[in-house]
């Protein structure tokens, strides 16, 4: 989506608005027809905007760019063009692209309502409930989608448009470009993911989030934020950053709740599974609320899913879902929190969240006719592990046999931790490769065995396509098998190359 902006001294102003040391070079009045921040993809009449990265520097692009037709640039360094094109120092080339592709598609979140959800474990889920949720309300039609967008892990939903992910939370300038072709589609709400990264790089910056989701906050990307406390801090940026028009919606149990309560300016809905003397449950977490309270209680669990009373102030409902564990049970309340607090009735909610089905690689039954179970699930942290497994123990009759492995070029520390939880909470297990990318998978395994207390009880089998042949192969009736890690994931990442690879359908090969 391309339109026009003129560029003059009076229109830099709301783009470069907030950001420190702006100097203009060979400035003059000209028509910008786009704005790129990849060189390759630059059209003649485009800004270009240079962004630093992790490996490379966008700032050594800027001669393809302007060799593709970039009329203008805009990049954090001292540069000598050899060329009369307007030139923008900026100390901050990240926001510059937020501020400048929100003002390119005319401020699009200002008429979306947009609901961002973050934290380490559930935000895929929550996305997909909302929505569920939202669509009962505004449902899509074949020639004209107006039901809730979505940009998350799996896939951007925009009308009747699927766009597969290539990450949680796309760049500034795409995610403005979504919010503008959702508003075109008719769209009234856009659910997100807002992961922690987007927020540290500025990625979200500018969005008008009319509701912020928190799930839980537990240890992981530590290879990025180095410490548990910048890992919340990172994510503290989207309660601290919204009005006091918005809604925080806020998880009562866990105790990092307490501390975005208090920093954000917005109003606050608690949700939290209710079960003994909530004064004395929770006192180390939240001493009062301030606010809405969603409660719910678990009435019966089993791998078939959960039967849970919700109690909101709008009216109570028995709901039968098929998420299984009590880590969806949280899931089901912040989208019941987000929807009371959008006005949505009561049956609504229900409906909603007992027609979503189970998600693809989130605790995803695959059938079979051996008399085990066969489960793929996402999970890749330590917490992760511990809520589907803790989920698992009471429901599964024999043994749980678990596949798991850990990603390469990631949070080391968090390698341990995972082989101790599996280890405590599986029968049996064996560890693989995930997504090695640049290092050695034995490496990788070596790291996970070190948190390992036991000396018997699992195997090693670094090929994953051969550790879930061992783990099916040691299956008997009664067991469940859950093969851990890479979920909805259809590859597998190497040093050199990715490789087609989706447990599911290694699962359905080797029972055939």
């Amino acid at each position: 989506m391309r339109s026009k902006l003129i560029m003059e001294l009076s229109e830099l102003k709301p783009i470069l608005l907030g950001l420190k040391g702006t100097k203009l070079y060979n400035f003059r009045n000209l028509e910008i027809k786009g704005v790129s921040y990849n060189s390759k993809q630059v059209k003649p009449g485009d800004l270009f905007l240079a962004i630093p990265g992790a490996k490379t520097d966008g700032a050594y692009f800027i001669p393809e760019a302007l060799q593709r037709g970039a009329v203008a640039v805009i990049a954090n360094k001292k540069l000598n063009l050899f060329t009369m094109v307007p030139y923008i120092r900026v100390a901050d080339p990240r926001a510059a692209l937020a501020i400048a592709s929100n003002h390119f598609f005319h401020y699009p979140s200002r008429k979306l309502k947009v609901l961002g959800i973050t934290g380490t474990n559930g935000k895929t889920t929550t996305a997909y409930l909302i929505k569920s949720i939202l669509d009962k309300i505004h449902p899509h039609t074949k020639d004209f989608g107006v039901g809730a967008g979505l940009i998350g892990t799996i896939e951007y939903l925009i009308g009747n448009r699927q766009i597969p992910a290539s990450v949680t939370t796309p760049q500034s300038y795409d995610l403005q470009n979504y919010f503008a072709q959702m508003l075109k589609e008719g769209t009234r709400y856009s659910v997100m993911e807002v992961s922690s990264h987007s927020l540290v790089q500025k990625r979200v910056l500018g969005i008008d989030f009319h509701r912020a989701i928190f799930t839980n906050l537990t240890r992981d990307h530590l290879d990025f934020h180095k410490t548990p406390n910048q890992y919340k801090q990172a994510k503290a940026i989207l309660f601290k950053n919204l009005s006091s028009d918005s809604i925080a919606i806020l998880n009562a149990d866990d105790p990092v709740s307490k501390y975005y309560a208090k920093i954000t300016p917005a109003q606050v809905v608690w949700y939290h599974i209710a079960e003994g003397n909530l004064r004395t449950q929770y006192k180390n977490c939240v001493p009062r609320f301030r606010g809405i309270l969603i409660q719910a209680e678990i009435k019966e669990s089993s791998l078939y899913g959960n039967t849970i009373l919700l109690k909101t102030p709008i009216g109570e409902t028995t709901i039968q879902s098929p998420l299984i564990g009590r880590h969806n049970v949280y899931n089901i309340l912040a989208a019941t929190a987000t929807a009371v607090s959008l006005g949505v009735p009561v049956d609504t909610i229900r409906e909603g969240i007992e027609q979503f089905k189970v998600m693809r690689g989130r605790m995803e039954t695959i059938p079979t006719s051996t008399g085990y179970t066969v489960m793929v699930d996402f999970g890749h942290t330590e917490d992760a592990l511990k809520n589907v497994l803790s989920s698992l123990r009471p429901l599964v009759s024999k043994r749980i046999i678990t596949v798991f492995g850990c990603g390469g070029d990631r949070d080391k520390g968090k390698r341990p931790l995972m082989g101790k939880m599996v280890s405590k909470l599986s029968d049996l297990f064996v560890i693989t490769s995930d997504n090695p990318r640049s290092e050695d998978p034995l490496k990788i395994i070596k790291d996970i065995r070190k948190g390992i207390r036991r000396k018997g009880g699992y195997y090693v089998e670094p090929d994953r396509h051969e550790a879930i042949k061992k783990a099916l192969t040691l299956a008997r009736q009664g067991d469940l098998v859950l093969i851990a890690g890479k979920g909805h994931e259809t590859y597998q990442i190497f040093k050199d190359t990715v490789k087609p690879f989706d447990d599911r359908e290694v699962v359905k090969q080797l029972l055939q």
